[in-house]
C-alpha cells in the first residue's frame, strides 16, 4: 500500500489522494522538458503511488507527447478513426477531433462503452503498454453524474486473494484480442485487416510478477479484451474470469478520479485497470486525450525466472 505521507520540495509537493493508490504533483509544469531531479521524483512516486494527477496544465498536443517521451518510448494506435493529429495521440471522447458531437449511435460514442469495462490498456499487444497519460480538455460539469474514471489496484486484489485462489492461478495464462470488443457490441464495425495484423490475439499470465517492486506480485486481466482462460474449457475459463472481474471491483482496491479541465493524469497500466463511469453521453461533451508509453519487453509470470 502507498504512503499516506507528502513528500515536499522548495518547487513542489507529491500529496498522496487516497490509502488506494494515487497522488497529486502540486506545483509542478509539466508543459517545459523537466530537469533531473523532478524527473526522478515522479518516478519515484509513480513507482511508489501507480497514478499521479498535475492539475491546472495547459498543453498542445506537441507538449504533451514530449512530456510522455520523457518516460519512454510511445505507441503508436491502429484506429485511424480515433486519433488526433498523429497516430501518438488517442481520442478519448463523445466528440471528433474536429470538434463534433457524436450521435450517442454512432460506432465512435457506442465504442466508449467498450472502455466502460475494467481493462489496462494495449494488453492485446505482445508487449503491453507501461504507462498510460491523459489530459482533460473538456469536461462534465460539477452537476453532472458520471465520467470520472475508476482505478483498481491490482496488487490489493492479489493480495487479498486466498492461497488456494493464488495456487490455481499461478500457472494460467487470459487470452487477450482487440477485437473482443465487436463481440460485446456487434453494432460496432468489423476490425480491418490492418488492424488485425498490428495488434493479433496474445496470451500473459493472470499473476504479473514485477521485477523494478522485488518481484511483487499483481493480477493482469483485462474485462474489455478477452474473458477466456487458456489451459481451461470455454466455460470453465470464462467462468474463472467472471469471479476475477467481480473481485477487481470491490471497492476497497478502487479510486475515482473526478475530471477538471487541465488535469493530466498518469497511470500504471502494469498494476492498474480502469474504466470510464457512466454518463450521459447526449447532454454532456467529454474530450480526453491519451498518450502511451510503450512497455519495455513481454509480462514476467510466476514462472518466468523473475520470482
Amino acid at each position: 500500500m502507498s504512503s499516506t505521507e507528502a513528500v515536499r520540495s522548495n518547487d513542489y509537493v507529491v500529496q498522496p489522494i487516497s490509502n488506494v493508490l494515487g497522488a497529486e504533483i502540486i506545483g509542478l509544469d509539466v508543459s517545459e522538458p523537466l530537469d533531473v531531479r523532478a524527473l526522478a521524483v515522479i518516478r519515484q512516486a509513480f513507482i511508489e503511488h501507480h497514478l499521479l494527477v498535475f492539475r491546472n496544465q495547459s498543453l498542445s498536443d506537441e507538449a504533451q507527447v514530449a512530456f510522455s517521451k520523457q518516460f519512454g518510448q510511445l505507441e503508436a494506435f491502429p484506429e485511424a478513426d480515433k486519433t488526433r493529429n498523429a497516430i501518438e495521440i488517442y481520442n478519448v471522447a463523445n466528440v471528433s477531433p474536429e470538434g463534433e458531437q457524436f450521435d450517442i449511435n454512432d460506432h465512435r460514442a457506442i465504442y466508449q462503452k467498450v472502455n466502460a469495462r475494467f481493462h489496462t490498456d494495449s494488453s492485446y499487444r505482445t508487449i503491453p503498454s507501461l504507462a498510460s497519460i491523459m489530459y482533460g480538455m473538456e469536461v462534465l460539469p460539477d452537476s453532472a453524474e458520471g465520467g470520472e474514471t475508476e482505478f483498481s489496484n491490482m496488487f490489493l486484489a492479489y493480495d487479498a486473494l486466498s492461497e488456494q485462489i493464488r495456487a490455481r492461478l499461478e500457472p494460467l495464462h487470459m487470452v487477450h484480442y482487440y477485437e473482443f470488443g465487436r463481440r460485446l457490441y456487434p453494432e460496432l464495425p468489423p476490425v480491418s485487416i490492418e488492424e488485425r495484423r498490428m495488434v493479433p490475439p496474445v496470451t500473459h499470465p493472470v499473476i504479473r510478477v514485477h521485477p523494478d517492486r522485488n518481484n511483487r506480485r499483481s493480477l493482469f486481466i483485462t474485462t474489455n479484451a478477452g474473458n477466456e482462460i487458456g489451459g481451461m474449457t470455454l466455460e470453465e475459463g470464462q467462468a474463472l474470469h467472471a469471479e476475477l472481474a467481480e473481485h477487481v471491483a470491490q471497492p476497497q482496491f478502487c479510486h475515482r478520479h473526478r475530471w477538471q479541465r487541465g488535469d493530466l493524469v498518469m497511470w500504471d497500466n502494469r498494476c492498474l485497470l480502469h474504466r470510464a463511469i457512466d454518463y450521459d453521453m447526449a447532454a454532456h461533451r467529454r474530450v480526453l486525450r491519451r498518450t502511451t508509453v510503450a512497455g519495455a519487453g513481454p509480462i514476467a509470470g510466476p514462472f518466468s525466472g523473475t520470482s
